[in-house]
């Protein structure tokens, strides 16, 4: 870089340090007099295109930040001879410089800090962005009183494993083991530097990074030098596993405040701070950044000499910021190593960033133990990667999680309870809960895995403590998806989980039990219906279940289901033949599978036995959604048909080339004769001819030829809440052998309640 090139528009006051990537400068804007730091970067270290990649996807997970705890980026510059990050100038010092002088800060000044840096953490949080290198360094305390954080170097997109990389001193657990960064990972950086705050030393020092890897790992914090006040407060932050410490940083804010009024009263913070700004302001006064006592800082200096967004180059480092290749007006933390020492590079731009990585699925394992409770853990879940959409990836992540944090939490309050701690410190035993996960089927639309949860434990033997558990993620939202997005409407009915019932049983090693029932009346057996549990449910499965690649698999309960406790629990699975037509054709999508015909025979066992009349010929059809129900003649084969508002299914006859239609539609206000007068345009307008139409307040009823010369006939009923109609298409030349089969089904044809939708 050639050091006498600077920034269009600005003068420079004095040099604030270098290194080897470059200089950092104090300046001032000429156009407004403002104060802003100014970093200027070696062109050597952008003619890398894997680094100048990595700059601009820095800058654009960085571009959502907003928050007064974050320094703020004012523009980003760059020329042939270089690059420039033009920052938000603060009149303080590094905690890094604090710490030299102090070496430990009073418990209200460490909690301030913390404080103030949880919420910098937060606001990147909030925008899916984790820092991933928390430390002394990256704090800056200003002279007025207050915390920002800086250098955003290794951030990564939250739920994004990036490089196994940060300081060493102070990298959580899932870190050293090169896991997804999320908050939970700050905060538990954010700890670490508080307990230097207020000890002198780190938490953990080592001579290798292995040994230090192994003490973050395994080894308990030591708490001999913390006040006691604090303690609850390190332990919590400084979990082993990412699931015990704080979910959110504003989540530790809570904790913090509340610990920090009980301990040092409602003043604490401005006492800490009172002394914080006193010892910044007096660091500060030995730095070019006294300067800024009577400049002031640059609020936001982006008119810079009329620089823009849309500035066009015109000559290597001349023109008004003539070399503009890119410029990011963001509020970011870039002011790394100002008085701390070192260079940040994040250069800018508005260059899209690079294209997201593919969405991968890693088998992540968490162990540790109970900080208070006799309990160790070794709990295994999947985790996603790369993919385009950062909260999606999260809401994913945490639905994955989520069985292995319940399942730890009903072991935590289960030991909790007094009798049962008792009877455990009696015998001098230590619950080991384990969790083991498989991913039973990925596609591109969803992820189905199943969780093993075990326990060795004497006191806790119940059967009921090991069981397992599957769930279906939808990985375009990020969603578990329920039994009301995977089965079709007629199946959450009491008939549809008899029918579910009828298909699981012959696939189980005895069948659904049978159960005692009231003296006189014969026994009941079970069904997978929730709604027949003595507490009683939706008609939904009582079982999870996920789906592999030959079917679904359910984890039966058979005690849950009311069986005797002994009969434990059964892995079945349905196949896809006998599955698909239960389930909803988007889901089948998401499976990667195309919507099949539904069977009449799986329609008619899932028909409502009052409203259906006795079949003449082959067998009838009942929606369980609309109740209409429908005579299906011999030899039809059934598949969905969707109208506007409503839900219908469709029957054809190949050999015959012969169709029949029925449907339910919500379509309250709408006349009989204008619908009448719609299908009639509508068959004229296609060549066809009316033979036969009638309307009335009832309904309407019109037959005739289709412009390819095919009969139809079609009769639609309607209600004050919805409507229920059938339509017959058919050969002329099959007019002999379908008379009879249309007139069955016509007069067998019940449109069911029309009173209200449905």
């Amino acid at each position: 870089m050639n050091d006498t090139w600077s920034v269009p528009g600005y003068a420079e006051v004095d040099v604030l340090g270098t290194g080897g990537f470059g200089r950092v400068v104090l300046a001032k804007h000429e156009a407004s007099g403002k104060m802003v730091a100014i970093k200027y970067l070696r062109a050597e270290f952008l003619a890398d295109p894997r680094i100048a990649d990595s700059f601009r996807r820095e800058a654009w997970l960085l571009s959502g930040v907003r928050s007064p705890h974050v320094v703020r980026l004012f523009d980003f510059v760059e020329t042939p001879q270089g690059a420039a990050l033009v920052m938000e100038a603060v009149p303080g010092v590094s905690l890094r410089a604090l710490l030299v002088a102090e070496n430990v800060l009073a418990p209200e000044a460490a909690l301030a800090i913390l404080k103030g840096s949880l919420l910098g953490l937060a606001d990147a949080h909030a925008v899916g962005v984790v820092h991933r290198d928390y430390k002394p360094g990256n704090v800056l305390v200003s002279r007025e009183g207050e915390s920002k954080l800086v250098d955003f170097g290794l951030a990564t997109l939250d739920g994004h494993n990036g490089l196994t990389a940060g300081s060493p001193s102070y990298m959580a657990p899932e870190q050293w083991a090169g896991q997804p960064g999320v908050p939970a990972t700050d905060v538990y950086a954010a700890t670490c530097v508080f307990y230097q705050c207020v000890t002198g030393h780190r938490p953990f020092e080592a001579d290798t990074s292995e040994q230090l890897r192994a003490l973050h790992g395994g080894a308990p914090v030591p708490m001999d030098a913390v006040p006691e006040a604090l303690r609850p407060l390190i332990l919590r932050g400084m979990a082993k596993d990412p699931a015990w410490r704080p979910a959110t940083a504003h989540a530790f804010v809570t904790d913090l405040e509340a610990i920090a009024r009980k301990a040092y009263g409602k003043n604490w913070e401005k006492r800490g701070w009172k002394r914080l700004a006193a010892s910044a302001a007096a660091l500060t006064a030995l730095t070019p950044l006294a300067l800024l006592t009577t400049a002031g800082t640059a609020a936001a200096p982006l008119a810079a000499a009329g620089a823009g967004a849309g500035a066009t180059a015109t000559g290597a480092g001349t023109g008004v910021t003539a070399a503009v290749v890119g410029k990011i007006a963001i509020a970011v933390a870039i002011l790394g190593g100002l008085v701390a020492g070192g260079l940040l590079l994040i250069p800018g731009g508005d260059d899209p960033p690079a294209p997201p990585a593919p969405l991968t699925v890693a088998l992540q394992s968490t162990t540790g133990r109970d900080p208070a409770l006799p309990i160790t853990y070794d709990l295994q879940y999947p985790q996603v990667s790369g993919g385009p959409d950062a909260a999606v990836r999260q809401r994913t992540n945490d639905a994955l999680k989520a069985p292995v944090d319940k399942r730890l939490k009903s072991i935590h309050d289960g030991v909790a309870e007094p009798s049962t701690l008792e009877r455990l410190r009696q015998d001098g035993e230590t619950v080991g809960v384990r969790t083991t996960a498989r991913v039973l089927r990925q596609t591109p639309g969803l992820l189905s895995v199943r969780y093993d949860h075990d326990l060795d434990s004497d006191v806790l033997s119940h059967t009921t403590w090991r069981f397992p558990e599957a769930l279906t993620v939808d990985l375009a939202t990020g969603q578990v998806l329920g039994p009301k997005d995977i089965f079709r409407p007629e199946i959450l009915t009491a008939a549809g989980m008899r029918t579910l019932t009828q298909r699981l049983s012959p696939h189980t090693k005895n069948g659904f039990c049978t159960v005692p029932t009231v003296e006189g009346y014969p026994e009941r057996r079970v069904s997978i219906d929730t709604a027949d549990r003595p507490a009683g449910g939706d008609h939904v499965p009582a079982a999870t279940f996920g789906f592999t690649e030959a079917g679904a698999e359910f984890e039966i309960l058979w005690y849950d289901l009311g069986c005797a406790t002994e009969a434990g629990n059964e892995s079945v699975v349905l196949p896809y033949a006998e599955l698909d037509d239960l389930l909803l054709p988007k889901f089948l999508t998401l499976l990667g599978k195309t919507a099949p015909s539904a069977s009449p025979t799986t329609s008619a066992a899932s028909s409502s036995s009052t409203s259906a009349p006795p079949p003449v010929a082959g067998d009838t059809y009942t929606n369980a959604r609309f109740g209409f129900t429908t005579l299906v003649p011999p030899g039809y084969t059934a598949s969905s048909w969707v109208p506007e508002n409503g839900e219908g299914m469709r029957f054809t006859n190949a050999a015959l080339g012969a169709t029949l239609t029925v449907w339910g539609t919500n379509s309250a206000g709408v006349r009989p004769s204008d619908k009448l007068a719609q299908v009639v345009a509508s068959v004229e307008g296609d060549g066809g001819r009316v033979t036969f139409r009638n309307a009335d307040r009832n309904g309407y009823t019109i037959s005739g030829f289709q412009g390819d010369g095919k009969i139809f006939y079609e009769h639609e009923a309607f209600g004050a809440g919805s409507t229920a109609g059938l339509r017959w298409v058919y050969p002329a030349a099959r007019k002999t052998d379908l008379d009879q089969p249309v007139t069955d089904t016509v007069e067998a044809f019940k449109p069911g309640d029309l009173s209200r939708p449905h």
